[in-house]
């Protein structure tokens, strides 16, 4: 290119080639978009309408090379209104908002109603919160007379910010007056289909949605987005339709509307695969609106049941109708990665790539080499290169970021895997959920509850702004931000907010089996238990294989005594999901308390058969055999459990109870001290030494493990009711009044109120699962170590009997806030966006 410069130095095409070279060299340097701190001392108002010169460039700091490119190039081709767009958008991505409103303002300059300088300056102003400002700029071209100055972009950038002001006529208006006025196909049907999701979403008038759809296929026929956004809408239509009381599983919301989009996605194969002759061969050009989208959303439904060979077979037919789509081998690389084939994953990908090179397949590729490394040997190297590639060659593409970030946060790089997700943030990416759920499980890691809290919120509003009018999957995937904040909330005592947000995604969202189980949860927790009972029964209806839902149901049920009740939810459940180990340990440990031993021990044991790593299954069931004195099957069965998982408190509570039944009181205490060394955050281990060493008369021994077991669960309130015995039979009156206070203070019994003091429990507690790791959790793996409704039983009196044991590792399984938070996080890829 500076060759090329050489021998033709006003030549504006190279200075522009040239200078976006050097932008993308600079973001892959820096891991994306870079936010530099120090920028220029002038302000929007010193610089507005100040000349360009060489003196204020170098005013900028830090150097930047892409930026003198762009100077000299403007300076050669001062008219080039390409150049100072380009020039405004790198210095948007650096973070000099400034200096890039200065160049976005010279190019308007030169051409005050160009459609694309409006929209790029309307971007940035957008995302600064300046609607208004946004507006008056998308509106300047789409109000001109002159011809090619409206597009989709500007339409449709301009219709969303209309509705999210409440102006819907308009945007109903703006659609319909300027969709003639744009000439490119592409362009055409994008603008259609944002007129067709404001009809359904905003006037729930699914007729007129269906009817601008079909507009599109007759104006452009094969037209895939159009194809395949008809099949969500008639998977849509199932919601609005009355439910049936007696739904099974067979034909549940979930299951009638997959059945719904999966028809028309296979009617929609075959007509273009009938039709192809004409809708393909005839074309001259490259088709903007023909491509194998439609078979990758259908062969995506068919790996979701799992039907890899049917998968495969779609796939197939896709390729031969469209050979040059890169998007269908990538696809066909997630099928074969899913069934464990890694080398033919890689093949496929590799094959993707020489079609054309794209941050979604380059995504692909680092994970299989981070999961699944050839001969077991991680090449972090590699892996990072390509995360580094995908960024350059889209540096918005927001599944880098986050599985970036996760690759450094796993290897304990904490800054950096924060400057990634950061980068993620300011570079306004298009998937801006993910980025923003990243970065929250990072704070969440580190035990920042509040931050992460904040991010979460945030995350939610950026969302709802940028993606309120499309139906594509970059909105899908918002909804586990509200997973998330959800189950922060309610982990944080916070029934009240957990409920507001769990409902405002239900709003948001439509019927989400998963958000109407938090909204159920939140219920509970506020004492609610008939609206509880409302959202659990939705729940189901919506999702009847969502076996969190019929367990934590079930055991609302059990607590309340309706036995019979609880039975038939366990049942249905079990029914739907027969490898749901929680299910089955819930309901045989109800028959056990109803003093069914029998039918306790057959449930027990077809758990175990059908979820041989369930732990939590060997440990109820070696209770069981506790209270009926087969003291050898329990110890066989526990150390099962302990064989499996030794990180699991309750197993050696168990096994030192199995040990003082048999009078092995020197034993027991071993198994216990041994318990602490494997589980140093369990609070029961802490609480039932204590009571051995009261017991030896070991008081002031006790009196530390008391402590020590509340420093490492503060919320733990068996601990509180041991140490507030032991002082009072000391007499300490002293030590009781301080212990009362402490728990007063951190029990409220007002879930309405912020508990700014739980919050801060729940920061500590996640910081010391991160020290006890020696490394900072897996994503969320401080989170879901702490129970929904830890906190509804936190005054209850509990003994350290097996019973009890068991009835507290059954109030909800531990599980349960790790599916809802990352059932999820298996994202639609965009290629059927």
């Amino acid at each position: 290119l500076k060759k090329i410069l050489e021998l033709d130095p006003f030549d504006s095409y190279t200075h522009l080639a040239l200078c976006r070279l050097q932008s993308r060299k600079e973001r892959g340097n820096s891991g994306g978009i870079h936010v530099n701190k120090r920028y220029s001392k002038w302000s929007d108002s010193d610089l507005n309408g100040m000349e360009i010169t060489q003196s204020l460039v170098i005013e900028i700091e830090p150097f930047s090379a892409a930026r003198d490119a762009f100077f000299e190039g403007t300076q050669k081709c001062p008219t080039s209104i390409h150049l100072w767009q380009a020039w405004a958008l790198h210095e948007e991505s650096q973070g000099n908002l400034p200096f890039a409103r200065r160049l976005f303002q010279q190019a308007l300059s030169l051409d005050e109603i160009n459609p694309y300088v409006c929209h790029g300056y309307g971007l940035l102003e957008h995302r600064c919160g300046n609607f208004n400002t946004a507006q008056e700029l998308w509106e300047r071209p789409l109000k001109s007379d002159k011809k090619g100055k409206s597009s989709a972009a500007l339409v449709c950038s301009l219709g969303k910010l209309l509705v999210s002001k409440g102006k819907l006529l308009e945007a109903r208006t703006l659609y319909l007056q300027h969709v003639s006025k744009i000439k490119s196909e592409r362009e055409v049907s994008e603008v259609y289909l944002a007129a067709a999701w404001l009809e359904e979403k905003h006037f729930t008038n699914m007729d007129k949605a269906e009817e601008l759809l079909n507009l599109v296929l007759k104006k452009s026929p094969g037209n895939s987005r159009a194809m395949v956004a008809l099949a969500r809408l008639e998977g849509r239509k199932v919601d609005t339709e009355k439910s049936n009381k007696n739904v099974s599983h067979k034909n549940d919301v979930v299951r009638r509307r997959d059945k719904a989009v999966k028809k028309k996605l296979e009617d929609a194969c075959r007509e273009l695969i009938k039709g192809k002759s004409q809708l393909i061969h005839d074309k001259t050009e490259k088709s903007e609106v023909l491509d194998g989208r439609l078979f990758n959303a259908l062969a995506d439904m068919e790996v979701k049941e799992k039907n890899y060979n049917a998968a495969r077979n779609i796939l197939k037919k896709g390729m031969e109708l469209f050979p040059n789509d890169h998007t269908l081998p990538q696809a066909a690389g997630k099928v074969e990665e899913r069934v464990g084939n890694f080398t033919a994953a890689r093949d496929w990908y590799s094959a993707s790539l020489l079609l054309a090179p794209s941050s979604p397949t380059l995504v692909a590729y680092a994970l299989i080499e981070l999961r699944h490394p050839i001969e077991n040997k991680r090449n972090y190297t590699k892996v990072a290169r390509l995360f580094d590639e995908a960024l350059l060659l889209d540096p918005r593409h927001g599944p880098v970021y986050n599985a970036y970030g996760n690759m450094e946060l796993k290897r304990g790089n904490i800054e950096r895997a924060r400057q990634i997700y950061q980068n993620g943030v300011s570079a306004h990416c298009k998937d801006l959920a993910s980025v923003y759920h990243g970065l929250a499980m990072l704070e969440l890691s580190l035990g920042n509850v509040e931050t992460a809290r904040l991010v979460l919120i945030k995350g939610l509003k950026e969302v709802k702004i940028n993606d309120g009018m499309m139906d594509n999957n970059r909105r899908k995937r918002s909804l586990f931000l509200t997973h998330t904040l959800g189950v922060l909330e309610l982990n944080s005592n916070r029934a009240a907010q957990a409920k507001a947000v769990f409902e405002s995604g239900l709003e948001r969202h439509g019927d989400s089996s998963q958000l109407l189980l938090g909204a159920a949860l939140s219920e509970l927790k506020l004492g609610n238990e008939d609206a509880a009972r409302t959202l659990f029964e939705r729940s189901v209806k919506v999702d009847r294989k969502h076996a969190q839902a019929w367990q934590s149901w079930g055991v609302m049920e059990m607590r309340a005594g309706n036995y019979k009740v609880a039975k038939t939810l366990f049942e249905c459940g079990l029914k739907n999901d027969p490898r749901h180990g929680a299910l089955w340990q819930a309901y045989a440990t109800m028959e056990s308390r109803l003093g069914n031993f029998e039918i306790a021990r057959t449930l027990f044991a077809a758990g175990v058969t059908k979820c041989p790593d369930h732990v939590p299954l060997y440990q109820a069931w070696a209770c069981l055999e506790v209270r009926g004195e087969n003291n050898e099957k329990a110890k066989t069965l526990i150390s099962e459990a302990l064989t499996r998982d030794k990180s699991e408190g309750s197993g050696w509570l168990v096994a030192a109870k199995i040990e003082e039944k048999l009078g092995n009181k020197g034993l027991m205490a071993m198994i216990l001290r041994r318990g602490l060394q494997c589980s140093p955050n369990s609070p029961e281990i802490y609480n039932a030494l204590a009571d051995y060493e009261i017991r030896r008369g070991k008081i002031d021994l006790a009196r530390e493990l008391l402590q020590n077991g509340i420093e490492v669960d503060p919320l733990h309130a068996p601990l509180y009711h041991s140490l507030a015995e032991l002082e009072a039979r000391v007499f300490n009156i002293k030590g009781l009044s301080e212990l009362n206070k402490r728990a007063a203070e951190i029990f409220r019994t007002n879930a309405l109120e912020s508990p700014p003091v739980s919050m801060n429990l729940l920061a500590t507690q996640l910081r010391k699962s991160a020290q006890s790791n020696k490394k900072i959790p897996n994503n969320i793996t401080g989170l879901t170590q702490m129970n929904f409704v830890e906190h509804i039983d936190v005054g209850e009196d509990i003994d350290m009997d097996p019973d009890a044991i068991i009835e507290n590792m059954n109030h909800f399984d531990d599980d349960s806030v790790t599916q809802i938070l990352l059932e999820s996080v298996d994202l639609p890829d965009d290629r059927n966006t």
